[in-house]
């Protein structure tokens, strides 16, 4: 492997893309050097992969303070140390997979599948040529089942099961708040787990859709997926189903009072103000900060612990919540059996609303006072400026900046 040939390589592609202007390529040409840039991206990570170990080898992570070779590949890529560390491995399982090393060095694996190939092909010789097919006419996804598919037959039922223990003992759930301020959930688990979890959001998922279908409101899959998911957990499921129950067995669970606790730091007086101002707070502990209309819905929706108070000290702590009594949710469920928004019929999964005086201005949990709105209208009542007016057979629905709405 000549280093100057690279090195050339390298130099002659920066100067080509320090040119390059997207909009001034023809279509068909750009397909083309599509193609092109995929095959070099190909030759570039079996390049690396080959050579990986070697400069492992080198000692240069520990020259320059790294704790193992993994960390100075994590640093030199800008790859994560899991990242790194798989790129190692896949490079010390090269050594004994020679169909693997020879497809890589002709351009037919990506770093994907070189990946799924490799880490199997080390149980399994065997299934080497077989598994290089696969990732030919199959998808990665495809791969990713043939390499199960292949990783169990390798192995006998009595490792399976120790393998599935381990697994299982294994099994977590992480949730954290990135950089953009999205809430993120990570969960491992056992496949079997997994495949009723999937059932269970997917039947969820598909009666929300059929809600906000008949509301007139769409989003996609995913967005149902994980509204699906928090119903499901908090017990404000629109199919019914329990989470304790088994899928389609029809039991049911009623949920008369809210069955999460959450806590929330804010200053009352941007509570009840509406907004924040300098040196003031609402926010979610361990979660992050939270607009001051996601914290009046969130009241009621949760046993609440609102901790009061300012940027110095805790001036209160409080439990609050919007349980409604058992005889007036009778009547609010017998007089608003759907969303009361005109032209909107979804009649599950509703969300009870203090529509006149709202919760946080110490408006009654009383019937007068009381509506149900379907999750779409809820949301856009609670978050967009919309308006819920009129009362029982004269409902009106008014937008932000209408005349009964000026706000």
């Amino acid at each position: 492997m000549k280093l100057a040939v690279f090195e050339r390589a390298l130099r002659e592609l920066q100067v080509e893309l320090s040119d390059c202007e997207p909009a001034l390529i023809a279509t068909g040409d750009a397909v083309r050097l599509f193609d092109v840039l995929n095959a070099i991206e190909r030759t570039v990570v079996a390049a690396k992969t080959l050579v990986a170990g070697r400069a492992a080898d080198s000692g240069r992570w520990r020259s320059e303070g790294h704790r193992s070779p993994a960390s100075w590949v994590a640093q030199t890529t800008g790859s994560g140390i899991g990242d790194a560390t798989g790129l190692l491995e896949t490079a010390e399982r090269l050594v004994s997979l020679p169909e693997t090393t020879e497809a890589l060095r002709r351009g037919e694996l990506s770093a994907a599948q070189l990946k799924e190939i490799a880490a199997t092909a080390v149980e399994n010789p065997a299934a080497e040529k077989e598994l290089i097919a696969a990732a030919a006419h199959s998808g990665l996804k495809g791969l990713r089942d043939e390499c199960r598919r292949v990783k169990a037959r390798a192995i006998g039922e009595a490792d399976a099961r120790e393998r599935y223990e381990q697994i299982r003992k294994n099994r977590s759930l992480v949730t954290w708040t990135d950089s953009d301020g999205m809430g993120r959930v990570e969960a491992r688990l056992t496949p079997d787990a997994l495949g009723r979890f999937v059932a269970a959001i997917q039947s969820e998922a598909n009666a929300i859709f059929k809600e906000a279908r008949k509301s007139g409101h769409h989003e996609s899959p995913m967005a149902y997926a994980a509204d699906a998911l928090l119903a499901l957990v908090t017990g404000t499921s629109a199919t019914g189903t329990s989470s304790g129950s088994p899928s389609g067995t029809g039991a049911t669970s009623k949920v008369a009072r809210p069955t999460t606790m959450m806590h929330l730091r804010v200053d009352l007086a941007a509570l009840r103000r509406g907004n924040l101002e300098d040196g003031e707070v609402c926010e979610i502990p361990g979660v992050g900060p939270v607009p001051l209309a996601t914290a009046v819905n969130e009241v009621g929706n949760s046993l609440l612990k609102v901790i009061i108070g300012n940027a110095v000290d805790v001036a209160s702590v409080c439990h609050v919540g919007r349980a409604i009594p058992a005889h007036i949710r009778s009547a609010l469920e017998d007089r608003d059996e759907s969303c009361v928004v005109p032209g909107c019929d979804v009649a599950r999964g509703l969300e009870n609303d203090h529509y006149q005086i709202g919760f946080v201005q110490d408006g009654p949990t009383e019937l007068w006072n009381l509506c149900r709105l379907c999750r779409w209208h809820h949301y856009l009542k609670t978050h967009c400026g919309y308006a819920i007016t009129g009362g029982p057979g004269d409902w009106e629905w008014e937008a932000p900046g209408s005349e009964k709405n000026p706000v």
